[in-house]
């Protein structure tokens, strides 16, 4: 027959003015020592114990936790649906430490807003906050858990990490769980058919955000069968949604558009998370180009390369004086915004930069030319370029030999074609004297221009 027992003594975890359920098959008492033998069950506010046996020793010693210990097929239920699920476990009360251990594995299991949180290593230790747990235990007293040895974090069966340790700590509105590899090895992150390692990983459980530090990884574009690479200081993920952040030392390498180069950089995927929407990048970014002509864009505002529709957008800085850049064998172009698309092949087709544009050109016959115009649309792989102006503005090309000055509505360069400069519209061979002096404004720095 199960006997169930009511006490009202203050030993093992309990307050004092609170009664608590245990219940087991067989009950000995023995040299100020408790012994529940076949299905051990205590029930307190704080939560729920099962064991096939447990031990509570020192029973004489009320001015302190007593020390216990609980046998086969252990499991704590904390009353917040939290579960420890071990074979064994040991309380030691000079330490205010509870060990969970198993020749196997020790899990706990969790809900956090709707995700279903498991870790899972070969030994568990918990520290209570004993001079609260004297007065009155809540699982809040349970305020650091660490996971020793061989850990596997998993959310909902899909996002797993492994590491050699993880300590899980709660403190005043904050709850998270730190995970750390072995010496000079790495954390190994899952998901998605993608993986991260880092040498550290937060996991903040109240905002379901994670951090990794030093990290590296690849992201992996299914659609296209295709990896993105990375290297970054930080990955922050927030909320598990479909995109997280590099920050600081960002190195991306994406085989559609290049090697990007940024403070940081944002990642999206789509929300089926098949392939790779958007690359957004922020602060001080460059992009190297996987081009035949060495090609590279600048900015230190914001870069959003679409891979849906093959097509990158750039903008500078609001600043006046801040300037995106792009740079190849043939032209180095300045400008406040510019759109570059790809073709098919993934080979950039063409290029349109507005606002602002100065323009440097240089063809195979080595001659260097300058321009001023308020909208350039290259095309790469003809070298051709076509310079235009607002209404009632004049686009400003001149030669560095001083052979051609040429003020005009359009200005088209065609390496390719005879008359590979033309100008289009109110056309002249000179210079006003407003036009002369913006020309040597811009352009003195890098030529003798007079």
């Amino acid at each position: 027959m199960r006997k169930i027992i009511i006490l009202l003594i203050p030993f093992f975890l309990f307050a004092q003015d609170e009664s608590y359920k245990i219940s087991a098959e067989i009950l000995n008492f023995e040299k100020n020592n408790l012994h529940f033998e076949n299905g051990f069950y205590l029930e307190h506010s704080f939560g729920k114990i099962f064991a096939n046996s447990a031990r509570f020793s020192n029973l004489k010693k009320t001015n302190r936790l007593v020390d216990f210990s609980l046998k086969n097929g252990v499991k704590l239920i904390t009353n917040t649906n939290g579960t420890i699920i071990s074979e064994n476990a040991d309380f030691d009360a000079l330490s205010s430490k509870i060990r969970f251990y198993s020749k196997d594995f020790v899990t706990y299991v969790d809900k956090i807003k709707s995700r279903d949180l498991k870790i899972v290593s070969n030994e568990v230790k918990c520290i209570l906050d004993t001079k609260n747990a004297i007065k009155k235990l809540n699982i809040e007293d349970i305020y650091s858990i660490s996971f020793l040895d061989k850990v596997i974090l998993t959310l909902d069966n899909q996002i797993n990490i492994y590491c050699q340790e993880a300590l899980f700590e709660k403190k005043e509105n904050e709850s998270k769980v730190f995970l750390y590899p072995k010496d000079n090895d790495f954390c190994h992150f899952t998901y998605e058919n993608s993986e991260i390692f880092a040498k550290k990983a937060c996991l903040d459980v109240d905002n379901l955000d994670l951090e990794l530090e030093n990290t590296r990884g690849q992201i992996n574009n299914l659609l296209k069968n295709q990896s993105i690479s990375f290297v970054a200081d930080f990955l922050n993920w927030h909320n598990f949604e479909n995109s997280f952040s590099l920050n600081d030392n960002v190195k991306v390498i994406d085989p559609e558009f290049g090697e990007i180069l940024s403070n940081q950089i944002e990642i999206l995927k789509n929300i089926d998370q098949k392939s790779i929407r958007k690359i957004i990048s922020r602060n001080n970014t460059t992009i190297n180009f996987f081009s035949k002509n060495r090609s590279y864009l600048f900015t230190q505002g914001l870069i959003e390369l679409d891979h849906e529709k093959k097509k990158i957008s750039a903008f500078s800085l609001k600043n006046q004086n801040h300037y995106l850049v792009y740079v190849d064998e043939n032209v180095s172009i300045s400008a406040k915004k510019a759109t570059l698309l790809y073709d098919e092949n993934e080979n950039i087709k063409n290029i349109v930069l507005e606002n602002n544009v100065r323009f440097k050109y240089t063809d195979d016959k080595n001659f260097i030319g300058y321009g001023i115009a308020d909208k350039i649309e290259y095309l790469p792989q003809e070298t051709k370029v076509l310079l235009s102006s607002e209404k009632d503005k004049k686009v400003l090309f001149w030669q560095e030999d001083k052979s051609l000055k040429l003020s005009a509505n359009e200005i088209h360069i065609n390496p390719k074609e005879k008359n590979d400069i033309k100008g289009l519209g109110d056309v002249r061979f000179t210079f006003n004297l407003e036009e002369q002096n913006l020309i040597h404004e811009i352009f003195s720095k890098y030529t003798n221009y007079e």
